[in-house]
């Protein structure tokens, strides 16, 4: 029996839906594949700059010979090497930006436009964690190296730009890794299951 004083039960909402959420997901899981294709199109195009630039040494165009045997092949080397470096510093910096805005759109939407669990926001945040890290410190940090060792050429300048080179190799691994997880999580739910099951 229900007392007359007794307030009915609150109703519970919630201003995301399910399909609202599993909409928020896909979104997601297209930022993540364009994240994952830009660390591929990254760690294909570094050594890529540096072929073209070995590629115009060995086939100059005639208007060019002129000056390549004014000035040498090996200050034409050291010169398009140079601009290779620089070309690839470029790259880099806009590309650690990019992947930053890649983690925090991720992020947001996940936190704010969906109902999943903690495990892929962890995932999600790791990411933008990496992608900060490398935009703030690493990157500048190859590219003040990348400058001192082309300008000098000293060992220990060189030791430490293919040291920061690996770093940055092994924090792609990482964020790809990391990404590839998230996108399976993200597209193979339950909820996602269930919606498609009742359609």
């Amino acid at each position: 029996m229900i007392e007359e004083n007794s307030s009915p039960p609150e109703a519970k909402y919630s201003r995301i839906t399910p399909e609202g959420s599993w909409i928020a997901r896909r979104i997601c899981a297209v930022i993540l594949a364009a994240w994952l294709g830009g660390i591929l199109l990254v760690s294909l195009s570094a050594p890529a700059v540096f072929g073209a630039a070995e590629a115009v040494l060995r086939h100059p165009l005639p208007a060019h010979l002129d000056v390549l045997e004014r000035i040498g092949p090996d200050a034409m080397a050291d010169l398009l090497r140079y601009h290779a470096g620089e070309a690839n510093n470029q790259v880099f910096a806009l590309w650690g930006t990019m992947q930053v805005a890649y983690g925090a759109a991720v992020v947001l939407v996940l936190l704010f436009f969906t109902n999943v669990g903690k495990w892929r926001l962890i995932l999600a945040a790791s990411m933008l964690v990496l992608a900060l890290f490398q935009r703030l410190i690493l990157i500048p940090a190859i590219v003040d190296a990348s400058r001192r060792y082309r300008a000098g050429g000293w060992v220990e300048a060189g030791r430490r730009f293919q040291l920061l080179h690996g770093s940055f190799a092994a924090f792609e691994i990482a964020s790809a890794l990391l990404g590839l997880a998230l996108l399976v999580l993200l597209l193979y739910t339950r909820s996602g299951s269930r919606r498609r099951a009742r359609a």
